[in-house]
């Protein structure tokens, strides 16, 4: 899959220095990304997915369970702190970064890729996408071989008459493993052989494939099995609050919201670049390896495109899209001839996120006035975090009773530093794997609460007819108190009785 122009012994020698030049920044961010993994504030998730880890599942309420799987294997053999829970991140992120550049031959785009936000602060962060875009891109790899045997099978007549099924079913089988190791990562793994279905059908004979392709879905649901049978063991309620967190209704404007973000992340190429693969299609769409690209990267953008005018979606859920195009934009580099407009092209593409990238690592050293405290993400985490750190210094006595919070986030805060019996009160928050089992504060004589300050008990805990506060909190961002907390012992017979 790798493009070679012989008569050019000059670009060679570009490349080679290229591939070279590449292999360095790519270690340096590497090693940037150890450094960052230990010292950036853990986001809320990250402590929910590492929660998920010291109770292993077959599968969570959220998502299915290769995120608290892998975070649980990392904690095993290097402890539990940040670096650990954020490893598998950073591993993943350097395997899929270097084997991108093996199918592309040029590395000017993936060079900028590798300093946009999506890869200098998405690298870093431990969530179900990181395995996702793992195992999609073996997936792609897998299936673009399929492919290219198809293709060579389809232009043989001989080889049709001798030989009507190309790929062994064991192939088959390898595919079906990857595809259900991704659904065991992220639902979003369902468009992955959709793509392949699609591919398949409008170039080669039904009867050749047909068979394969079920024994690759058969061997994906067998895999698929633990997070079945964890959904039906609580009345498919993951996978409805899934379906429903999809069905939030948004105005047809937020598709620019959407496209917005992607740019913000990965910059505007995949973009720029259509009316070119458009025009190029019938050129591209008759080689095998790039006909696959076109299918895996043009299907799901347009899915979550269209998905983004009607329904709320995150800005990382359409990151599946672009794995596949990278090497499609090298192509774009290397036989365009109009090479100031290959060079503006890509500069207008990456200006705006690597001016965001270069802009939160500012911030991280010295915040910009311009970000206000409301908005200061960074600052926020790093502020809830202090705080519970600090309170589980001080509350050392108390940390084995139960304690209840108005949140999964500070849920996971509480767990991660050091309150065993932290969970997450029925009823408040929004629905997560903490609630899937409720656990009722009433049948505990003693037990602690946090929650803004002064505000009213929720109704849940009325059954406490005494309460005390330990402790009153401020959570700082920035050197600035924005909000007041407090550590409250509720009992039922009165404190210290």
């Amino acid at each position: 899959m790798k493009w070679v122009r012989p008569e050019s012994r000059s670009f060679h020698l570009t490349t080679a220095l290229s591939e070279h030049g590449y292999l360095y920044l790519l270690s340096a961010v590497f090693i940037a990304h150890l450094f960052l993994a230990h010292f950036l504030p853990p986001a809320e998730d990250e402590l929910y997915y590492w929660s998920w880890s010291q109770n292993l599942s077959l599968s969570y309420f959220d998502h299915p369970p290769m995120t608290a799987w892998l975070i649980r294997l990392s904690t095993f053999l290097f402890g539990h702190n940040l670096l650990a829970i954020r490893l598998p991140a950073v591993l993943v992120h350097f395997v899929l970064l270097y084997k991108l550049s093996t199918l592309s031959e040029n590395k000017t785009v993936l060079s900028l890729l590798l300093l946009t936000p999506l890869s200098v602060f998405g690298g870093v962060l431990m969530t179900p996408d990181i395995p996702l875009v793992l195992f999609w891109f073996f997936y792609f790899i897998w299936a673009s071989d399929i492919n290219s045997r198809f293709s060579t099978w389809s232009d043989d007549p001989i080889s049709r008459v001798y030989r009507q099924k190309p790929v062994p079913l064991v192939d088959w089988i390898i595919g079906g493993i990857y595809l259900g190791l991704g659904l065991l990562s992220k639902y979003t793994m369902g468009l992955a052989p959709i793509c392949l279905l699609f591919l398949l059908l409008g170039k080669y004979r039904i009867k050749a494939w047909v068979q394969g392709f079920l024994a690759h879905c058969f061997t994906a649901v067998v895999i698929f099995l633990p997070v079945l049978i964890f959904n039906v063991g609580h009345k498919f309620s993951p996978l409805l609050f899934q379906w429903e967190h999809t069905l939030h209704s948004v105005p047809f404007s937020f598709l620019f919201s959407f496209l917005g973000s992607q740019i913000l992340l990965v910059g505007a190429l995949p973009f720029l670049l259509i009316p070119w693969i458009l025009v190029n299609y019938g050129t591209l769409g008759r080689l095998p390896s790039y006909r696959t690209q076109l299918f895996f990267f043009f299907l799901p953008l347009i899915f979550f495109s269209y998905k983004s005018t009607h329904h709320f979606l995150e800005a990382n859920w359409g990151i599946v899209a672009y794995l596949s195009f990278w090497p499609l934009s090298s192509y774009f580099v290397v036989t365009n001839s109009f090479r100031s407009l290959v060079w503006a092209t890509i500069s207008l593409a990456f200006f705006i996120p690597l001016a965001v990238s270069l802009a939160i690592l500012v911030h991280l050293f010295h915040p910009l006035p311009w970000i206000g405290i409301a908005q200061d993400r960074l600052a926020k985490m790093q502020g809830q975090n202090e705080m519970i750190k600090n309170l589980a210094e001080a509350q050392r006595p108390v940390r084995n009773l139960p304690v209840f919070l108005p949140t999964y986030q500070w849920t996971s805060y509480f767990l991660f530093h050091g309150f065993a019996s932290a969970n997450q009160l029925p009823g408040t928050g929004r629905a997560s794997h903490f609630t899937l089992s409720p656990s009722d504060p009433c049948i505990h004589e003693k037990v602690l609460f946090f929650n803004p300050s002064g505000e009213k008990l929720p109704q849940a805990l009325e059954c406490f007819k005494q309460k005390q506060a330990l402790t009153e909190l401020p959570l700082m961002i920035r050197g600035q108190v924005v909000s007041q907390w407090e550590l409250l012992e509720l009992s039922k017979a009165g404190i210290g009785k």
